[in-house]
C-alpha cells in the first residue's frame, strides 16, 4: 500500500519523532539509574520492587537501632555490674572484720575500733547503691518511699503546723522521725484524766524511750491497750504494715532511756532535769512518765493531772529512721520542732528496664528485661548490723554470708544478662548484611548492563534525529510535481 504524499501531515516524520521520544526517555532512565547508581528511582520504576525495598529499609534500620539499644543495656549491665564490684569487696572486708570481732580473745577497745571500720563500710555500701546511675536510671538503688508502711514522715504528719490536738492514743505510730533530722522536740499533753506516753522504737524493733512494755515495771499505757507480752508488742506494734523491718524481734527490755529511779523526786517538765542516754551516736533526753513519780497523785494508777500529764523528748540528732508512738487511752495534744528535718526523698528510676532487642518490620517488638539490684544495706539484710559486742559479732557473720551470697546472684544475673545482649548483637548483625544485600539485588543498578544500553540507546538517538530530519526534508520533493 503505498503512503499518502501531502503537505499537511508527514506520517514519516511523525513517526521518527515518536520513536526519537521513546529512546530520549529510555536514555533518561539509564542516565538516571548509572547516576545514582539505584535501579529504581521512583514507583514508575518497579512498583512491586519499591515496596519491598522499601520494607527492607526499614528492617535496616529498625536492626541499626536495636544494635544501638542493646549496646546501651550493655553499658547500664557493665555500670550496675561495676557498682556491685565495690559493693562485694566492701562485704568482704565486713567479713574480715566480723570474723576478727567474733574472737574472744580481743579487747573490748580493739572491737569497738573494729566496728568503727564496719560502720564506715556500711555507709560506703549504701553511697554505692544510691550514687550508681546510668542514662537517668539507679540500678542499685532501693526505692525510696515518703512512708515506712502506713507510717508518714513528721514532716508530712505536721506540715499544717507545730500542734495537733485531740488526737486518740493507742499503739499506732504517729510518724518516724527520718536520718538527717537535728534538734528534735516532741511535747505530748495527755490532758487530765488516763494518761499518755511518748514511746521510740527503731525499725528493727529497739525500745529507745518511753515506758517499760512488759516485765515487772509494765506501764498502765501499755497494759490498757491489752499488751502484756512481747509477743503483743511484735503483733500490735512492731509490725511490717507500720513500716517495722519484716521479721523484727522484741527483746522485752526496758526502754534504753527511762526514767526508772523516781523515788523521792518531783515529776519537772524542765528537759534540762530529765534523764538522757546515747544510741549510735544519738542523744535522747526525756523529761520521763509523770504518773510514775510521787509527786502525782495516786502514782501508776494511769491517770495524770494536769502538770504530770506533760512529757517531753529531746533528740540532738537522727542517724536513722525512728519511730514514734504515743500509748495510752485518752486523746492528747501533741507538739513537734525541730532545727532541720530533710525533705521526703524523691523517687528514683529503679524499676527493671526492658531493652529492645529486635523490632523488625514484619514482627512485634522482642525486648530482654533487666531487672533492678537494689544493693542498699537494708535490702541486703544490714542495716542494723554492728560487730560490737561480741554476740552481735558472731551474729553478722551469717548475715554477711547471706548479703554477699545476694551480690553474687545479682552479678550472676547481670553476666547472663550481657551474654545474651553480645548473641542478639551477633545475629542482628548477620541477618544486617542478608538484608542489606537483598535489598541491593532489588534496587541496585546493574552497570555492565547499563552501560551496554547506554551505548545502544545514544546510537539509536543518533539515527532517530538523522531519520526526523530525513524525514522533514521528503515534503520538498512534492514542489517537483508543480513544476517548482
Amino acid at each position: 500500500m503505498n503512503a499518502l504524499q501531502g503537505i499537511f501531515t508527514n506520517a514519516v516524520a511523525l513517526n521518527a519523532q515518536r520513536n526519537l521520544g521513546v529512546s530520549q526517555n529510555s536514555l533518561a532512565g539509564i542516565q538516571a539509574q548509572l547516576s545514582s547508581g539505584l535501579r529504581i528511582n521512583g514507583a514508575r520504576d518497579d512498583a512491586a520492587g519499591l515496596a519491598i525495598s522499601e520494607r527492607l529499609q526499614a528492617n535496616l534500620k529498625a536492626q541499626d537501632s536495636s544494635i544501638r539499644s542493646i549496646n546501651q543495656g550493655i553499658s547500664l549491665v557493665q555500670v550496675a555490674d561495676g557498682g556491685l564490684m565495690n559493693i562485694s569487696e566492701s562485704l568482704q572486708r565486713g567479713f574480715e572484720l566480723a570474723v576478727q570481732a567474733a574472737n574472744g580473745t580481743l579487747a573490748a577497745s580493739d572491737r569497738a575500733n573494729l566496728n568503727a571500720e564496719f560502720r564506715q563500710l556500711h555507709a560506703e555500701i549504701d553511697r554505692i547503691a544510691e550514687g550508681t546511675e546510668i542514662f537517668g536510671r539507679y540500678p542499685l538503688a532501693a526505692t525510696p518511699s515518703t512512708t515506712m508502711g502506713q507510717t508518714k514522715s513528721i514532716k508530712e504528719v505536721f506540715a499544717g503546723g507545730p500542734t495537733l490536738n485531740g488526737q486518740p492514743s493507742g499503739l499506732k505510730p504517729i510518724g518516724f522521725i527520718p536520718a538527717g533530722a537535728m534538734d528534735v522536740t516532741i511535747t505530748v499533753d495527755g490532758i487530765v484524766g488516763a494518761e499518755d506516753d511518748i514511746q521510740i522504737f527503731t525499725a528493727d524493733g529497739k525500745h529507745l524511750v518511753g515506758t517499760p512494755a512488759v516485765g515487772a515495771r509494765a506501764d498502765s499505757s501499755w497494759l490498757k491497750n491489752g499488751v502484756s507480752s512481747v509477743a503483743d508488742v511484735e503483733g500490735k506494734l512492731l509490725t511490717e504494715a507500720y513500716g517495722f523491718q519484716a521479721g523484727v524481734s522484741f527483746d522485752g527490755n526496758p526502754p534504753l532511756v527511762d526514767y526508772a529511779d523516781t523515788a523521792g523526786k518531783t515529776y519537772s517538765q524542765d528537759l534540762a532535769d530529765g534523764v538522757s542516754g546515747t544510741y549510735k551516736g544519738m542523744t535522747f533526753t526525756y523529761t520521763g512518765d509523770g504518773d510514775r513519780f510521787p509527786s502525782d497523785t495516786d502514782t501508776t494508777d494511769g491517770s495524770t493531772d494536769a502538770y504530770h500529764g506533760v512529757e517531753k523528748l529531746h533528740i540532738d540528732t537522727v542517724d536513722e529512721p525512728l519511730f514514734l508512738a504515743v500509748t495510752g487511752q485518752g486523746i492528747f495534744n501533741i507538739n513537734a520542732q525541730w532545727g532541720s528535718m530533710p525533705d521526703a526523698p524523691q523517687p528514683k528510676n529503679t524499676g527493671p528496664v526492658d531493652i529492645v532487642v529486635r523490632a523488625d518490620f514484619e514482627r512485634a517488638v522482642e525486648t530482654v528485661t533487666v531487672n533492678s539490684t537494689p544493693s542498699d544495706t537494708k535490702t541486703l539484710g544490714l542495716e542494723s548490723v554492728e560487730i560490737d559486742p561480741l554476740e552481735k559479732a558472731r551474729e553478722a557473720l551469717e548475715k554477711l554470708k547471706q548479703a554477699i551470697d545476694k551480690i553474687n546472684s545479682y552479678r550472676s544475673d547481670y553476666g547472663a544478662v550481657n551474654n545474651r545482649f553480645d548473641s542478639a548483637i551477633g545475629l542482628i548483625g548477620q541477618e544486617s548484611v542478608a538484608t542489606a544485600a537483598t535489598r541491593g539485588q532489588i534496587v541496585d543498578a546493574d552497570y555492565a548492563k547499563n552501560t551496554a544500553a547506554l551505548t545502544r540507546l545514544e546510537i539509536q538517538q543518533k539515527v532517530s534525529n538523522a531519520m526526523l530530519a530525513q524525514a522533514n526534508v521528503n515534503p520538498k520533493f512534492l514542489l517537483t510535481l508543480l513544476g517548482g
